[in-house]
């Protein structure tokens, strides 16, 4: 487990470029310091079971099959989070999910990055997310937690 999560995170660490890419600015480069009303957060939740957060990193979500998980967040405008799944039990197997850009407000709508657990029955994933702090315009890596499909 320990390896696994040395792995995630250097998984996770090695491809901020790739949430750049995705950045409004010219470039790839990302988008002058804007202020929001609340904290660079970044998260992952099913309505009724919980979330994963990365002001309080480390929890675990069980869902049962089938249960959307929303991804959500406030980043700066015009970028986007890009959430990674790495599956616990069968190292090497991973996907991502890229959230909508966020508003002028900083706010990632939920509804539009949406995963269906529906074919993850029986399966444990570490969740990592990449984003842009606002406060500082610079990217944070953070492990969010495990999801558990049951």
């Amino acid at each position: 487990m320990v390896a696994l999560v040395a792995t995630v995170l250097v998984t996770i660490a090695a491809t901020p470029t790739a949430a750049a890419a995705h950045s409004p600015a010219a470039g790839g480069g990302v988008s002058p310091l804007a202020f929001c009303r609340q904290n660079t957060q970044a998260w992952n939740g099913a309505f009724g079971y919980g979330i994963l957060h990365s002001d309080i990193p480390g929890r675990t979500l069980t869902v049962p099959a089938g249960t959307p998980v929303f991804h959500t967040g406030i980043v700066v405008p015009g970028t986007r989070i890009r959430f990674q799944y790495f599956n616990i039990d069968a190292p090497g197997i991973s996907f991502d999910v890229w959230s909508p850009q966020a508003g002028s407000n900083c706010v990632v709508a939920h509804e539009p990055a949406t995963l269906n657990t529906g074919i993850l029955a029986g399966t444990r994933w570490a969740v990592g997310a990449t984003y842009i702090a606002w406060e500082t315009n610079t990217f944070r890596n953070t492990l969010l937690g495990t999801l558990v499909v049951t």
